[in-house]
Order: C-alpha cells, then sequence, then structure tokens
C-alpha cells in the first residue's frame, strides 16, 4: 500500500485527527441531526406519494435531544432512532479522510466533501429503511417480500453502517493509492534532475 507516507507517520496522523474529531463532533451533532431528519422526511415523503390521504406522505419526523423521532399517519404513538448510531460512522471516516495524504489541499478537501456526501446519502437510506422495517411490522398493506426485505436492510444496516460503510468510503476514494498506483505530479514537484535539464536547455 503505497500512501506517499511512512505507516508510522498516517497512523499517527490518523490517530490524532481522530483524538480532535471525536472532541469536535460533540458541539456539531445537533445540527447535522437536525439536517439528516429533514432530508430523510423528504426522502420518505418521496415514496409516500398516494391517492389515499392515509398514505399520502404520511410520515412525521422531529428531532428531540439526540434522537431522531418518526410516526405514520395510521399509527398511535411513534418511535426513535439514537442520532449516535447513524452518525457513529463519520468520528472514523473524517480522520480516515483527513490523515490520507493527496498532492493539493484542494483534493484532500475535495474528497472529503465526496467521502461526506456518500456518507450522508448512506446514513438517510439507512433511517428510511429502519423506518420502513418498522411500518411493514406494524401496519397492514405491505407484502410478505417486502417485509423481509425491510427488515434484512434494517439489521445489514445497524450491523455493518459502523464498522464497514467508513472503510469502503475510504478505500472507494483512495482506491489507486491503495492498490499502489502513482498519481501523476503536479508540475511545480518536478524532480531535481528534471530541473536541472530544463535550465540546461533554457541556457543553451
Amino acid at each position: 500500500m503505497r500512501l506517499g507516507i511512512r505507516p508510522s507517520v498516517f497512523l499517527l496522523r490518523l490517530l490524532v485527527v481522530f483524538f480532535l474529531t471525536y472532541l469536535l463532533w460533540a458541539p456539531c451533532a445537533p445540527a447535522y441531526t437536525q439536517l439528516l431528519a429533514l432530508l430523510t422526511k423528504w426522502f420518505l415523503h418521496l415514496t409516500e406519494i398516494s391517492r389515499d390521504p392515509n398514505w399520502h406522505q404520511a410520515t412525521q419526523m422531529w428531532v428531540q435531544g439526540t434522537t431522531i423521532y418518526y410516526k405514520h399517519r395510521l399509527v398511535a404513538s411513534g418511535s426513535g432512532i439514537p442520532a449516535e448510531w447513524v452518525q457513529a460512522n463519520l468520528v472514523l471516516l473524517i480522520p480516515l479522510m483527513l490523515a490520507t495524504p493527496a498532492q493539493t489541499y484542494k483534493q484532500r478537501f475535495g474528497r472529503f466533501a465526496l467521502a461526506m456526501a456518500i456518507a450522508l446519502i448512506l446514513q438517510v437510506l439507512d433511517i428510511a429503511v429502519t423506518v420502513k422495517s418498522f411500518y411493514a411490522s406494524q401496519i397492514g398493506g405491505y407484502s410478505d417480500l417486502a417485509r423481509r426485505l425491510y427488515q434484512f436492510g434494517d439489521a445489514f444496516a445497524q450491523s455493518m453502517d459502523t464498522q464497514l460503510f467508513p472503510f469502503a468510503i475510504w478505500a472507494g476514494i483512495h482506491l489507486k493509492q491503495l492498490l499502489g498506483g502513482v498519481e501523476p505530479q503536479p508540475a511545480s514537484a518536478a524532480p531535481p534532475a528534471a530541473r536541472k535539464k530544463q535550465k540546461a536547455a533554457k541556457a543553451g
């Protein structure tokens, strides 16, 4: 694995960034939770377009404390999802993305933004599948196949999201580096020998 730096340096940088992320994520988490709940509600409403008023955009979703609550119009009481469970993968993904070397800061933060966007999409899908799984077990109108698929998706998300998804996103974005490929160097980073040849050519 060729990351451009020694493995020991990468590990030390990863641990430092992980510690800082762990400390700084707490004040950022409430705002992120509100965004996550809002986007998930919009996504669920897209799946709940129906002529039946009982099923048309029937999901209510709100945040209270550190929990994302949801409720269907046909269900008397709602249920909740701990926001910490959904967001836990970011505490690992952020250090992985920021600690991995890149040619420029623009490339590093571009990759970081891409990773965060992918993580946000996966988190929205995770919550949506969890909500649908709850509906399928509590409300009629779902086929047996749909019920099984939602239950499988819910179980998969809960068991794999925190451990697998951060590494999968990080590895997918840095696949060339992980496979040992050499990224093109910027023109300003030409080797000293090449710069000497360029100067000699100009002098001649």
